[in-house]
């Protein structure tokens, strides 16, 4: 059986090795076809370097003493010609080894997370958007003319939902305006001056 057939080309330059290639027979690509292989190969000489030890070729038949035949002075690589074929084997080869799937049981609950469109921090931005703003020392003193209209004495606490303000700001205006009353009934709790009072 025709196993491949070695073709040699004569370099275009005299100081380059032949050019060499083998090519496999359709027979033998047909043995095993679900196992593809590159038919076309390409043999590369390398010249063995000088000083190197020489390697000899020796034959030997049934009763008769070795026989020197020759020696090795190329070193020859077989590499596939890169083609369409040669594409075709490598991607067989790597399908093959892809591990298959296979069904893995589970001995848990896996979680299903739905989609969130408010997140946390979305929430932050907004409280610190929608949050209390600083308001005018003016503005202020009209909210707390207003509360005072309606009741005689507040707590700091109260004043503070009221006008949405800050206990450092409401204290240095309350300070100007109103007095802290020290009464048992009242303690602890603001009024206006008696130049701010209308009653």
């Amino acid at each position: 059986m025709e196993v491949a057939t070695i073709r040699t080309q004569k370099p275009d330059i005299s100081s380059e090795p032949f050019k060499v290639s083998l090519s496999l027979t359709p027979e033998l690509m047909e043995l095993e076809p679900d196992s593809p292989i590159a038919s076309e190969h390409e043999l590369k000489l390398c010249k063995t370097a000088e000083g190197t030890n020489l390697t000899g070729i020796f034959s030997k038949l049934d009763n008769e003493e070795p026989s020197m035949e020759g020696w090795i002075t190329h070193k020859m690589q077989c590499l596939p010609v890169y083609n369409t074929q040669y594409l075709k084997m490598k991607e067989h080869y790597l399908r093959s080894a892809k591990p298959p799937r296979r069904v893995k049981p589970l001995n848990h609950i896996v979680k299903n997370y739905k989609p969130v469109s408010s997140h946390a921090h979305n929430k932050d931005d907004c409280k610190r958007k929608d949050g209390p703003k600083m308001l005018s020392k003016d503005n202020i003193m009209n909210l707390l003319f207003q509360a005072f209209d309606k009741h005689q004495y507040y707590t700091l606490k109260d004043l503070q939902f009221i006008t949405k303000q800050s206990v450092f700001v409401l204290k240095t205006i309350l300070k100007d305006i109103g007095d802290s009353n020290k009464d048992p009934a009242h303690k602890k709790m603001w009024e206006l001056k008696d130049e701010y009072r209308h009653y």
